[in-house]
């Protein structure tokens, strides 16, 4: 059993606080909705904070993509209990602990209790509410189903950073195991190489072809290192800039749907995205031909913009959306079959998701499949080049015992 703290609300809007032994969050949930609350906020309890995280607890003020989540939740379990919009967010502004969000959030309120509709309210944070949501809220304005709007919205944020959280949390050892050996390999060339470099050239003999290489790149990584942190950051830079225009978006985008391994996984994550921002806007009662143009405006890819632009003309003229994504090279024949059928059922938003859920799936998979060829390419790429020290030192070596007394 672990302790979870909990902060929930009762039915008159009092905020009630206090500890669960339980086995895990969903049971604490299950156990603060039996005791007759309405659950805000449920976490691991923590017997005592270090410093650190008291210091990190306090310097971190900006508003973050779990804040948000975990706001659009607290918001759709308190419409759910039936309290009123100002209500719940006078009820989350006195319950949150972060200054910039506590500010917000009596902002939104103020806003709210001066006619504004929610989601006018909300576009004017755009930085901290992107099109896509205000839309969605806007649209549950217009259908009389706001709850059910912002329900979703917490669904779609809580599958979308669950992806995010799983592929960073698999790529942290590729990325520890890369940098450790990165800097072992740095200070031999660094620290360990130049402690040989004098006995050789005292020598006054031809040094192997190996060691002679090796001594020239310990000797340009410690006179010259400025020059290679310069030149990377140019090439980023450049790099950056390139991207930046739109010739060089497009043919970024185009170029990196046909990476091997990683254009499958590119084109995995776009299809998830795609079907799961498109069948979430039409769940929430936005109309089709607007879902696509804000879809076409969040998806953050030119190619695949275009895509939906085609798609978008061919449903503005009547002929279904299947068509336009077959002819395209990033949609699966699945996922392309899967629209066809909630077209002809009635049930396009339902089957969106269904391929979202499916991608997601294969998204996690894929990553585990690229780590599972990353880390042992990784630790063989570093044997070889520590490999390649040791040995062109060995050969400096045995040159040296060959010399004539």
């Amino acid at each position: 059993m672990d302790k979870y703290y909990y902060e929930a609300t009762t039915r008159d809007g009092t905020i009630v606080n206090g500890t669960l032994d339980v086995a895990n969050e969903r049971s604490a949930i299950d156990r603060i909705q039996d005791m007759g609350y309405f659950p805000l906020k449920v976490n691991k309890a923590v017997d005592r904070e270090s410093i650190i995280t008291r210091l990190l607890s306090t310097t971190k003020g900006r508003i973050t993509e779990k804040d948000i989540m975990s706001f659009t939740y607290q918001v759709g379990v308190l419409l759910d209990a039936g309290f009123p919009l100002e209500r719940s967010l006078s009820i989350l502004s006195d319950l949150s602990d972060k200054k910039k969000l506590k500010d917000l959030l009596r902002e939104l309120l103020s806003q709210i209790r001066s006619g504004k509709a929610f989601s006018d309210a909300l576009s004017k944070y755009p930085s901290v509410f992107p099109v896509f949501y205000v839309n969605m809220i806007k649209a549950g304005e217009a259908g009389g189903f706001l709850e059910d709007s912002i329900t979703r919205m917490a669904v779609y944020l809580e599958n979308a950073h669950g992806l995010k959280s799983d592929v960073r949390s698999a790529l942290i050892y590729p990325a520890f195991l890369c940098m450790v050996g990165t800097a072992a390999v740095i200070m031999l060339l660094t620290f360990v190489v130049p402690q040989f470099t004098e006995i050789f050239t005292d020598m006054g003999e031809t040094l192997p072809l190996p060691t002679v290489m090796l001594l020239a790149v310990s000797d340009a990584l410690i006179n010259y290192w400025w020059i290679f942190v310069l030149l990377t950051a140019g090439i980023v830079v450049l790099v950056q800039r390139y991207i930046g225009t739109e010739n060089g978006r497009r043919k970024w985008d185009d170029m990196k749907f046909r990476i091997p391994v990683f254009g499958t996984l590119f084109k995995e994550t776009a299809v998830s995205r795609f079907a799961r921002t498109l069948g979430t806007l039409l769940a929430s009662g936005v109309p089709l031909l607007n879902a696509f143009q804000i879809v076409k405006g969040t998806i953050g890819s030119e190619k695949i913009s275009e895509i939906i632009s085609e798609v978008r003309e061919s449903a503005r003229k009547g002929k279904g959306i299947s068509e336009p994504l077959r002819n395209s090279d990033i949609f699966p024949p699945i996922a392309v079959h899967m629209v066809t059928v909630g077209e002809e059922t009635g049930r396009l938003d339902e089957m969106l998701i269904k391929i979202a859920d499916r991608f997601d799936i294969e998204v996690r998979t894929t990553v585990k499949r690229m780590l599972a060829l990353l880390e042992p390419a990784l630790i063989l790429l570093m044997g070889l080049v520590i490999g390649f020290i040791v040995i062109s030192m060995l050969l400096a070596i045995f040159s040296v015992n060959e010399l004539p007394l």
